[in-house]
């Protein structure tokens, strides 16, 4: 035992403690590295655009949502004469893009700020392809209301009442003047 002492108290005790405390550190940091795991990868949609059938200019603002959330922005590029649109959506990452992608979760297009006829579901394991459109609507026209005839012996005033009604209004002004007359008459006699 004294031998073994006398070689540990040479360098020899450093030198084992130094090789012991390597060996855990790299235990743990592996432990550590494994841990980590890289990002899941965006789900890439791809196709043309087109609003009330053509073709829209280079530049328009193309938005992808997934429920409320923002989950990718681009904007279109002309090849040819199709409007066409590149887009990753990424995966959910709650320190990053809080509710995007998970598979399967529907995901909803806008072109311009007008959402799109078509919707996608978020799969990041194959290129999804999907063709754009949207299609303005057009104003329904408001039907006018159809006048009504006057019944048998009922005549229609201007104003929408009977004439009778005017009949009472002329003597209403006729017996104010008289009265308003009367009254003049009535001081000038004093």
């Amino acid at each position: 035992m004294t031998k073994v002492l006398q070689l540990l108290t040479g360098g020899w005790l450093a030198a084992v403690l130094g090789v012991a405390l390597f060996a855990a550190s790299g235990a743990l940091s592996a432990d550590t590295a494994s841990a980590e795991s890289p990002p899941a990868p965006p789900a890439r949609f791809v196709g043309t655009v087109k609003v009330d059938g053509q073709a829209v200019p280079a530049g328009t603002v193309i938005e992808a949502r997934i429920g409320n959330a923002a989950c990718g922005v681009t904007q279109t590029f002309m090849q040819g004469n199709e409007s066409r649109y590149v887009l990753d959506v990424p995966a959910l990452d709650p320190g990053a893009n809080p509710n995007c992608g998970v598979e399967g979760a529907v995901v909803t297009f806008y072109i311009g700020g007008k959402r799109a006829a078509e919707t996608g579901t978020w799969k990041n394991y194959e290129l999804n392809q999907l063709n754009l459109t949207y299609t303005t609507p057009t104003p329904t026209a408001t039907a006018s209301p159809t006048p009504r005839p006057p019944a048998t012996g009922e005549t229609l005033a201007a104003g929408g009442g009977s004439s009778a009604g005017w009949v009472f209004a002329l003597a209403g002004l006729g017996i104010l003047a008289f009265g308003v007359g009367g009254a003049a008459v009535a001081r000038r006699a004093r």
